[in-house]
């Protein structure tokens, strides 16, 4: 190896991503003894003033024993690397990837020590950089104002569906065609970027991979850098969906609240009206009255509930359904004494759910008990590998098509303006949210099993 690497009239030799690195060559004693022009352009200082010169004084205090270790290695004739920082002439630390070679003499010692400085701007940093995207907690992007999308990280490919960020770039080749919902979104948000720069809590409707919607949330800055002729946009993402459910969801209940009590009152009103007219048995209305009042407290009560549920925590916790289900039966038999409620039940039985899950079979108890003619009802508790499962099943006149719907999720919570539809609606979203299914079949001779089935 000779003192000159690289000739300074001739072209640098550079790194893989295209960043120019320097040479040094230093004595046995760790003295410099060459550095070439890329060394000079790096640290700002002048040769001559550094030659001679220790090489441990310019490695950062806290890099020197690193430099040391790998310096000793490569006098005793080993190829040695480290990551330290050197002091330019301004003082600035400059991280660097140190890669030490010695050179032998005829007689096979060591003479001199030649090194390769490789600026960790250039692919370290990058590499870095590159990992903090990827234990991002949200999606990130790189993508054009034309629409071309540049880079993600896998966060964002997992939202949109996709197992790689390969996968979602080679999918969205046209932002606005490919992945808006409503294209117009998209020229929305562009306006707004481009007037101010910066665009904070966007939210669209963006199409996935198996072609399901979700609602995304994006933070985004306009940069001066351009990719073919386009501006870029960088910025990172959340998915909402979740959220904008739970506000739709509490727009429903907010919706069946009000006809409830607008319903509730006017009853109520119109037996107030008869009683001070004269016109009614005043024991009837104000029976009317009372048994309205009671509804309107356990409407009030089931809304609380529901509400307090779609506000709260979404995180489940490993309970015994067992127990969960005699603390229901308990409560359900606190309000219908005279009900006849049957369980059957293992010893024990663990699945993970939600707080307040056993509202659900309180619920579906109370459903059953209220809506027949003294029906029996029963609660069977099953497990197996897999899953636990619930069996509610009671003797009554069956459940109506409409509900049997919104249990399973396929009716819509929006025509459910009265009472059952809400108590029905909280027990399929606690569910749910258990990460459970329900099923609804009839029962022999009559009546309906309710199947609620939790993942073990």
């Amino acid at each position: 190896m000779t003192d000159r690497p690289c000739d300074s009239r001739g072209d640098r030799q550079r790194d893989d991503h295209g960043v120019a690195v320097a040479f040094q060559s230093l004595d046995t004693d760790g003295s410099v003894r060459f550095v070439d022009d890329e060394w000079v352009a790096l640290t700002g200082r002048d040769r001559v003033d550094i030659a001679g010169r220790p090489f441990v004084e310019l490695v950062s205090g806290g890099d020197r024993d690193v430099f040391e270790d790998a310096f000793d290695s490569a006098a005793d004739g080993d190829v040695d690397s480290c990551a330290i920082a050197v002091r330019a002439s301004d003082g600035t630390a400059l991280p660097i990837t140190l890669d030490l070679h010695p050179e032998t003499s005829s007689d096979g010692a060591v003479s001199r020590v030649h090194c390769r400085l490789e600026p960790q701007s250039s692919a370290t940093k990058l590499e870095a950089s590159e990992g903090l995207l990827e234990v991002a907690p949200v999606g990130v992007f790189r993508t054009t104002t034309d629409g071309r999308v540049l880079s993600i990280n896998h966060k964002l490919a997992a939202m949109l569906g996709y197992d790689s960020p390969q996968g979602a770039i080679a999918a969205y080749n046209d932002l606005e065609k490919d992945l808006y919902v409503e294209p117009q979104r998209r020229a929305e948000f562009l306006d707004r970027l481009l007037e101010n720069g910066i665009v904070e809590e966007f939210e669209y409707r963006a199409l996935t991979a198996s072609g399901q919607q979700r609602w995304l949330s994006m933070n985004a800055r306009l940069l001066d850098e351009r990719s073919d002729g386009e501006r870029i946009i960088t910025g990172f993402t959340r998915d909402v969906t979740d959220r904008k459910r739970r506000d739709q969801q509490l727009a429903i209940l907010e919706r069946i609240l009000r006809h409830n009590l607008r319903n509730a009152l006017t009853v109520i009103q119109g037996q107030a009206e008869l009683l001070r007219w004269e016109r009614a048995d005043a024991k009837d209305a104000v029976e009317t009255i009372l048994d309205r009042t009671d509804s309107l407290l356990q409407q009030a009560e089931k809304e609380r509930s529901l509400t307090e549920l779609l506000r709260g925590p979404t995180e489940t916790t490993r309970r015994d359904i067992t127990i969960l289900v005699e603390t229901a039966r308990a409560d359900v038999l606190e309000t219908h004494a005279d009900a006849a409620v049957s369980v059957e039940i293992p010893e024990a039985a663990h699945a993970a759910v939600i707080p307040g899950f056993e509202r659900a079979i309180a619920e579906l108890l109370d459903n059953a008990i209220r809506h027949g003619d003294d029906p029996t009802v029963s609660v069977t508790v099953r497990e197996d590998q897999s899953a636990i499962e619930i069996d509610i099943a009671d003797t009554g006149p069956g459940l109506p098509e409409i509900e049997r719907e919104l249990l399973c999720g396929v009716a819509d919570e929006t025509p459910l303006f009265h009472g059952t539809g809400v108590g029905l609606f909280l027990v399929r979203q606690l569910v749910v949210r258990s990460n459970g299914t329900i099923s609804v079949a009839d029962n022999e001779p009559e009546g309906t099993v309710v199947t609620i089935r939790l993942p073990t």
